[in-house]
């Protein structure tokens, strides 16, 4: 699916924005250095949140499923108390 390879993009994206930011701390360098790149980072989760809201347009059950997660991260989807089942049971009552 498509979002599965924005999302692997949109994390690798993720990771260097977060190297950038710590080596902006690590640095000393200005508020207004550091605001311009949690500006960035902001918007970099707006792009996800944008990404997400497509995804559920064209395949919602796929975006609940998590199978565009990694299996460790499905994983603790599960034992937090998620499952896309649920909504199933919602949704014929």
């Amino acid at each position: 699916m498509q979002f599965d390879a924005e999302y692997a993009r949109w994390l690798e994206e993720q990771n260097r924005q977060i190297n950038e930011l710590r080596a902006a701390v690590n640095s000393h360098a200005s508020d207004t250095e550091l605001r311009m790149i949690v500006d960035g980072i902001l918007a970099h989760y707006d792009d996800i949140f944008r990404l997400k809201g497509v995804a559920a347009k064209a395949d919602v059950f796929h975006l609940l499923s998590g199978m565009w997660k990694t299996p460790a991260e499905r994983c603790f989807l599960w034992l937090g108390g998620f499952r896309s089942s649920e909504l199933l049971k919602v949704s014929l009552c």
